[in-house]
Order: C-alpha cells, then structure tokens, then sequence
C-alpha cells in the first residue's frame, strides 16, 4: 500500500510541476482555445493542450517503478506487455487530440482515428468478449466482440469529449471514474489495473489544479480524448478479467453521467433532425447553466453526479444479498427525473408521443369493442334487443346520453347519467339514418363529455353504426316508446 501512496503523490507532483510548464509553452506557442464560437463560453484565450501534462505525468510515475524492487514494481515491469497494448492506441488518441487542439479536424478524421486505434486496442487483445446479463450471469457475444469493442471505445472517447465545455468538468468525471475503477480493482486484487488507475488519479488531481473554474488551463482535445479512451480500455480490461459477472456493469454505471450526456445529445438531435456532430449549447451543463448556477456552482453538482454514479456503481462489486433490481429502477427513474427537469423540448414531446400511444391503444380497445356492440345490431330482431345494444354503445362511448328519432312514429332517448356535469365542456353528434335507398328517415344523437371525444370511433365505424342501425330499426318495428329511459352501467333498467 506505501507503493501505491507513493505514486499517487509521485504522479500528483509530476502533474503539478509539468502543468505550468506546459502552459507557458501554450502560450509561448499560442495553442490557444479563443472564444470565437458560440459554443465556446470562457471569456478569454486560454491554454489548451492540458492533456499532455496528465499523459507525461502519468508515464513518468510508471516509470519510476523502475526504481523500486517490491512486489508491486517486479508485477509491473512483468506486465509491460499489458502496459503497452494499453498505451499504444491512448497515445495514437493523444497523438489525434493534440492534432486538433493545434491544427483542428474534422469528423470525419476523429471517427477514422479513433476507429484505427479501437481496431488497434482489439488486435492487441483488449476485447469485449461477454457483457452482463440482469437475469444472471453474462452473455457471450461471439462475432459481436469487434464491433461493440469499437463502439465501446469509440463511444467513451467521445463522451469525455462531449461534455468537456466547463472548467475541470471533463477532468472531474475522469478522476471519479478512475477511483472508482481502482476501489473495484483493489476488490478484485487486480495489481497491474490498481497501479495503472492510482498512477493516473494522481495525475489528473494534480492537473484540476489549474483546470478547475478559473482554469488557467484547458483538458483539451488531447487530454478529454485521451482519458476517454484509456479509461475505456482500462474498464475493458478490468471487467473482462473479473470472475465476477456484475463485474462488467461497473464501467457503465460509474462513466454514467458522459455516457447520459452523450447518448441524450444524439437522441435529441435525431429528433430535431439535426447534424450529429455539430456542437450546440444544449449539454447537460448548458441546461443548468441556463437554470441560474454558476459555473463553479454547476461543476460541483455534476461532480456530486459522478461521485453518485461511482458509488452506485460500486454495488456491483459485492452483490451477494443485494437487490440489483431495484437499484437499477432507482438509477433509471433518477436518470428520467434529471433530464425531465432540465426542460428539453424533445424529452417533452417524447412524454407526448408515449401519452399519444398509451391513448392510440386505448382507442384500439375501445374500437374493439364498438365493432362488437355493431355487430350485435345484425342480429336484432326486437325492440328490448335493440335498446339493450343501444345501452352497450352508450356505456362504451361513455357518452351522457343518446336519442333516436325513426319515421318520426317515435322516440327514444337514453340517459347514462341521472345527473351530469353541466360545468364541464360537452359536444354532441347527429348521425342521420337512411333506408337502403339512401332516403333518411331518422337520425341519432350521441352527447357526452369532450374528454370523452378522444376515444370516439374513427368515421368508418359511425358510418357502419349508422348502416347497422338503420337496418335494426327496420327489423325491431318498434312500437312508440316513452320520452326518456335510463340505464345503469350493468344493462338494466332501460
């Protein structure tokens, strides 16, 4: 344990010391992010290239197990191999961020590097080979592995991208990630994994430093994608190790709040038919900026997120006796909590459209059920047979009341309700009815509650109602009946 206290502080001061100086080489250099979007919210030119300081922190505290001749050092220079097929395609990331923090790029050389180095990560043997299954135990993916490899990797990157907009938000949720990835690894006693995260914490808590809210210095792209990637590496690697199946929701519930960040980016850009991949002011920090905190006062809430999600995410290093279940409804009702309240128009409209379906089935049951009371007119052949399929209508339709005039030799009205609310908005509907010469001899009148128009039958059924019912009425012969009949929701007493 003295090791790794060791290189925590040994990385930490690195991080300290090569901070400064990399951001008096940025600003010698001029590799400045100016504010000259609308995007970007800082006020002044700032140093960006910040990831460097943390990528050459991080290599020399691993390198100073060199100098050491413990357990933990001869198990690291053991596993230089493994130490290497994670460093290579970090650095092709470091390598492409550093390219775009000085020269800029566009999507489309992002996506192919990052695919090169994901597809290089895989061939080295970092693979995603099972994910976890809810019901127990996991899920072998087979010809799955690749590509959800790539999308794994590919996805992290750009989550710790995506919500890099606030001073020290991308480092922040970086650091909660790799704690929490290093307290499982000390869990699962997995040496190599719990020197690689405490290396790295120590580097990126040195660099907050000078990235927290007022940063004198930016993540930037080489350092958001950096850690992005590495830590997405480091979380395949730590699951797909682990005897333990819940071992691999870990990553997914502790990275939590950039993956929500960068899957709702996309879900509200499809919707709103917009590019993918152009920036807006619309993340998850924006959101509450526009609510009125501050941007120090935002950072540290989302931090409070993080560190939520990390030990939320720790549950699933010891589940034995613990109901996951209803964990995973807690994470998913706070998740629908959070993005409801932040007032996104799509999230809105997509409570509409789940409103609109839930009442297109109730409009499904309901037709169902007019279609059988229909067919029911087929088979009339009494006045007592009509008025009780009548009653049926007028109960489905939760309609206040019906009346049938026919060849004006007589009336019928029904009630549903012996007293409705004459405060609440009505409509009413008159279906004339014709013979099978299309000469009208009657008509029905259908009123009830507004609400209650949303479940009305679609055209073809009322034009099939008044057919049906037409053709009842000429078979019933009706003798004249009295003014007005009431009913009860049980079919009796018309």
């Amino acid at each position: 344990m003295k090791t790794y206290l060791a290189l925590f502080i040994l990385a930490l001061v690195l991080s300290l010391v090569l901070t400064p100086l990399v951001r008096h080489l940025a600003v010698r250099w001029e590799i400045l992010d100016r504010p000259d979007r609308p995007q970007k919210i800082h006020e002044r030119p700032t140093p960006r290239p910040g990831g460097l300081a943390i990528y050459a922190a991080f290599l020399l505290a691993l390198a100073g197990l060199f100098l050491l001749e413990n357990r933990v050092a001869l198990h690291f220079r053991a596993q230089l191999s493994e130490v290497a097929k994670l460093l290579l395609p970090s650095t092709l990331i470091l390598l492409l961020g550093l390219y775009d923090d000085l020269r800029g790029a566009n999507a489309r050389i992002k996506f192919s590097v990052q695919t090169a180095a994901a597809l290089l990560a895989y061939a080295l043997g970092i693979q995603v080979t099972r994910i976890w299954n809810p019901f127990g135990g996991t899920i072998e993916l087979g010809l799955l592995s690749l590509p959800l490899t790539v999308l794994w990797l590919v996805g992290i990157t750009n989550a710790f991208n995506l919500i890099d907009g606030l001073d020290g938000l991308s480092a922040g949720a970086a650091l909660f990630a790799t704690v929490t990835l290093l307290v499982a690894a000390l869990f699962y006693d997995q040496l190599l994994m719990v020197t690689l995260t405490v290396a790295l914490a120590g580097a990126i808590a040195g660099f907050l430093r000078y990235n927290f809210a007022p940063a004198t210095i930016f993540l930037g792209d080489s350092g958001s994608l950096f850690l992005g990637f590495l830590l997405g590496a480091l979380a395949v690697e730590g699951s797909q190790k682990s005897a333990t199946a819940v071992a691999i929701a870990i990553p997914l519930v502790s990275f939590g709040l950039p993956i929500l960040d960068t899957l709702w980016t996309l879900v509200r850009r499809a919707l709103g038919r917009r590019p993918l991949f152009q920036g807006d002011l619309e993340h998850i920090h924006h959101m509450l900026l526009r609510r009125g905190l501050t941007r120090r006062q935002v950072v540290l809430v989302l931090y409070a997120a993080c560190a939520g999600c990390g030990l939320f995410s720790l549950l699933f290093v010891n589940p034995q006796g613990k109901p996951l279940g209803i964990f995973l409804f807690v994470l998913g009702a706070s998740v629908f909590f959070v993005i409801q309240s932040l007032g996104y128009p799509e999230f809105q409209e997509l409570l509409h459209a789940l409103g609109r379906a839930l009442r297109h089935h109730r409009v499904l049951t309901k037709n169902i059920q007019w279609r059988r009371a229909i067919a029911d007119l087929q088979r009339v052949e009494s006045p007592d047979q009509l008025r009780a399929v009548l009653a049926r209508l007028l109960e489905i339709g939760d309609f206040d009341s019906a009346e049938i005039r026919w060849r004006e030799r007589w009336g019928l009205s029904m009630s549903r309700r012996a007293s409705p609310d004459e405060r609440a908005p009505m409509w009413s509907i008159r279906l004339p009815l014709t013979d099978e010469r299309g000469e009208k001899w009657g008509e029905l009148r259908l009123h009830g509650p507004l609400e209650a128009g949303d479940l009305l039958a679609g055209y073809d059924l009322l034009a099939l109602l008044q057919r049906e019912l037409a053709r009842a009425l000429e078979r019933a012969h009706a003798e004249p009946a009295p003014a007005a009949r009431s009913f009860s929701p049980a079919g009796r007493g018309l």
